[in-house]
């Protein structure tokens, strides 16, 4: 028989099928039948029934075998061959011929049936399709800034107590079956996949994609460890792990949990910077960093380990000798100087930027340059040189320091309502006061010590001090003496806060009213009294400036007289020095008179002197009583010469006629002569006196003195004058 044609072409029936011959062949099998009239093509109405047809096969039994095995050859072999790319990973699971997997395991190891640990790497596999099934994944990408968090679907159940699983050698998660061999636990876990590509088995691990922690700069990562050993009940803030292990900054999790790292709130901080961090295993939260603004220090509160030891301390009784100062002082040495114990440190910090730990340490800022506090109506003048707050909204004491835009740097503001007094007199005054108090940066610490805040300061001690002051000020003093004496009631007030704020650390340094508000009834009174003073005044002005006219005239008049009282002011002092002249030889006699009685004075001295040299000569020979005797003959002699020598001699003879014998004075002069007269113990010698010089002779222009006038001829001056 010849060959049939390659292409039979056959009429096709009513519906749509090729006409059967009339002798009956071998039937085809109903499934060979339904693939050959789903796949075999057909050309303008005319079927190819068989493939095999096709290629020449004429008998339509081997038609039907070669058909047989092209369905067989895909599904054994073709449908058993698995290319891998270089971007992708095999996941292999086994359906039969194996042993089953225990119960509560997942990955199915060493020939088990399920998913297999193992995975494929990028090649042309081959795997039976009825026994295995190969399931191409993408491997897993990390990018620059993100990191792979891990959750193991299959391993040992995670201890009691731990919420992530231990790291265990798998290269990286990408060999599950290592993974498994090496006890790895069942869970999330402590390792974490850093930028990069892996070939993971996305059926043994799933992989979530977080974003890498990034610290900007002004900020501070504060980290809470969610894992690790339980922190104990007395700590706040765990302590260091081992520094003999370090975890990078916190980017090895299992290096921080093998150096026995506590779980809770950590010492140690995050810089500005990017960090591939398990944020399963921590929690990382961006602060900015600390400021202490100029014009303040801050006082750190620690709160790092122990609790600081204190001493056994009684109760203080109240009483007349109770002393406040000293029992604050007895707290204070409750501050430490150990960052490391809890408790308020002794040294602040300067001005600057800190990048401190929120949860270790608290800070206090105080302000060491000036703390406003007023007592004023926001509707009031205020100081020309400082701003005011405006007094709404009220401030949060959390918000301190209440810095506005406008406020200088370093200024802190606390406001309160202006101070109301009554005066004795019964009106009621309000006062606004503003007060400038400082606190030194050394003693910062014991502010906070003692009152927790500079507001509590404010609200304790600063204006229950300052309104008590005024007020028992205003209750000494009529209204108008308040509002008059206001300069020294800010001294006294200010000395008074000085002595008062010094117990506390605190220094007040000025205190000013800047307003006071007067009832307008008692204005009105001042105000009348002020303006009546004012007319007074006024009408005062007037009289002077009308003396001053008088003035100017008179003045005036005398400048039209001035010539004459030129001449008769010349005249004047031409008599002035006729009279000079006269005096001047009145004086010229006057001492040349006292010259003259200098010398007949110091004649007669001299021979009084000469007298009183022959008296003693005499009385030294015979005696001083006849001298006595004849020196008094001698003055009755001159006086009344008769007596001694009268003109008329009578002499009377004795009886017998002889010599004048019988007189008394003769008598007498016989008695005296013939006894011894009484001589001095020591010869007479005369003293020694100085030359006479008088003073009027010697030269004026040795600078001597004029001459003294003597006190009698002064008395005749006088006279004469």
């Amino acid at each position: 028989m010849a060959a049939a044609p390659l292409c039979a072409r056959k009429k096709l029936g009513k519906d749509g099928t090729a006409a059967r011959p009339s002798r009956k062949l071998n039937p085809r099998p109903p499934a060979v039948k339904s693939y050959i009239e789903r796949h075999v093509p057909r050309f303008e109405g005319v079927l190819l029934t068989s493939p095999l047809q096709l290629a020449g096969f004429g008998s339509p039994l081997l038609a039907v075998y070669a058909l047989v095995a092209l369905v067989l050859l895909y599904f054994v072999v073709l449908r058993g061959i698995y290319l891998i790319r270089d971007d992708q990973i095999g996941i292999i699971t086994r359906k039969i011929l194996g042993p089953k997997m225990p119960q509560g395991q997942i990955i199915a190891r060493k020939g088990q049936i399920g998913v297999q640990a193992h995975t494929l790497v990028p090649g042309l596999y081959y795997y039976f399709p009825f026994v295995w099934t190969v399931k191409r994944v993408p491997i897993t990408v990390i990018g620059p800034d993100e990191v792979g968090l891990v959750e193991s679907v299959d391993g040992l159940p995670l201890p009691k107590g731990r919420l992530l699983g231990d790291e265990v050698e798998s290269n990286q998660f990408q060999d599950a079956e290592k993974f498994l061999d090496n006890n790895g636990y069942k869970g999330p876990q402590v390792g974490i996949l850093r930028p990069g590509r892996y070939r993971i088995n996305t059926f043994a691990f799933s992989v979530t994609k977080v974003p890498a922690t990034k610290i900007n700069s002004e900020e501070v990562g504060v980290v809470i460890a969610e894992d690790g050993r339980p922190l104990p009940s007395h700590l706040i803030i765990a302590p260091p792990p081992d520094k003999t292990k370090p975890h990078n900054f916190f980017q090895d999790g299992q290096g921080f949990l093998d150096s026995g790292g506590y779980r809770g709130p950590q010492l140690d901080t995050l810089q500005p910077g990017k960090f591939y961090i398990n944020t399963l295993l921590f929690t990382i939260k961006n602060v900015p960093v600390a400021e202490v603004p100029p014009g303040f220090v801050a006082v750190l509160r620690s709160n790092v380990g122990e609790v600081l030891e204190r001493a056994d301390a009684l109760p203080v009784t109240a009483g007349d000798n109770a002393n406040l100062g000293e029992t604050i002082n007895r707290a204070e040495v409750l501050l430490t100087n150990d960052k490391n114990t809890r408790g308020i440190l002794s040294e602040p910090i300067s001005p600057g930027k800190y990048n401190l730990n929120v949860y270790a340490y608290t800070a206090f800022l105080v302000p060491t340059s000036a703390i406003m506090v007023d007592w004023a109506s926001s509707d009031r003048p205020a100081s020309p040189t400082l701003s005011r707050p405006t007094a709404d909204p009220q401030k949060d004491e959390s918000d301190y320091p209440y810095l506005e835009d406008k406020a200088q740097p370093g200024v802190s503001f606390f406001q309160f309502n202006q101070l109301k007094v009554t005066s004795q007199d019964g009106f009621q005054l309000e006062v606004d006061v503003r007060m400038v108090i400082r606190i030194l940066p050394e003693n910062a610490a014991f502010v906070i010590a003692r009152f927790g805040g500079v507001p509590n300061l404010i609200q304790q001690i600063v204006h229950p001090l300052i309104d008590a002051s005024f007020r028992n000020n205003a209750g000494e003093k009529e209204a108008l003496e308040f509002v008059a004496e206001r300069t020294q009631l800010q001294k006294e007030a200010l000395e008074l806060a000085k002595s008062e704020f010094e117990k506390y650390h605190v220094e007040a340094q000025n205190l000013l009213i800047s307003y006071i508000l007067v009832p307008q009834e008692l204005l009105d009174t001042q105000t009348n009294k002020q303006i009546a003073q004012q007319q007074q005044t006024q009408y005062q002005e007037q009289a002077k400036a009308e003396e001053q006219r008088i003035a100017v005239q008179e003045k005036k008049a005398r400048a039209d007289m001035q010539p004459q009282v030129v001449a008769a002011s010349l005249q004047i002092d031409i008599n002035t020095n006729n009279a000079k002249a006269l005096v001047a030889s009145a004086a010229g006699i006057r001492d040349s008179t006292i010259i003259q009685a200098d010398g007949q004075s110091e004649a007669t001295r001299r021979v009084g002197e000469a007298q009183a040299d022959a008296y003693h000569a005499q009385a030294d020979v015979i005696g001083a009583d006849r001298v006595a005797v004849l020196g008094a003959f001698d003055r009755l002699q001159k006086v009344q010469p008769q007596v001694i020598t009268p003109q008329t001699l009578v002499i009377s003879d004795g009886k017998d006629g002889s010599s004048p014998s019988g007189t008394v004075m003769t008598t007498y002069l016989a008695t005296l002569l013939s006894t011894q007269g009484s001589k001095p113990s020591e010869p007479y010698e005369r003293a020694q006196r100085p030359m006479y010089e008088s003073s009027l002779s010697k030269d004026d222009s040795a600078g001597s003195e004029p001459p003294t006038m003597p006190s009698g001829a002064k008395k005749d001056a006088k006279k004469s004058s």
